[in-house]
């Protein structure tokens, strides 16, 4: 379950932003289509991959972790 969470976070976080799966893709030099696996899939991902996405989209890694207050998307980790 805390995987799919994971994965949930990652996507509203990129979404609050105004991303696409491609931008944040184009950020870490890799193809859109490896980065939607791995937003899919991030409770699979190592903690160097994870913030790889974190760095991509802007945030800190323990704001994109932190699956327990998903209130704070809405404010683009106004912590």
């Amino acid at each position: 379950m805390l995987k799919e969470l994971l994965s949930e976070r990652i996507r509203k976080i990129r979404e609050a932003y105004r991303l696409t799966q491609a931008e944040v893709a184009d950020r870490m030099n890799i193809s859109s289509a490896t980065y939607g696996k791995m937003e899919r899939n991030a409770g699979h991902s190592t903690h160097d991959t994870l913030c790889k996405i974190a760095a991509a989209m802007g945030v800190s890694l323990l704001f994109m972790l932190d699956v327990e207050h998903t209130h704070y998307v809405e404010h683009q980790n106004s912590l």
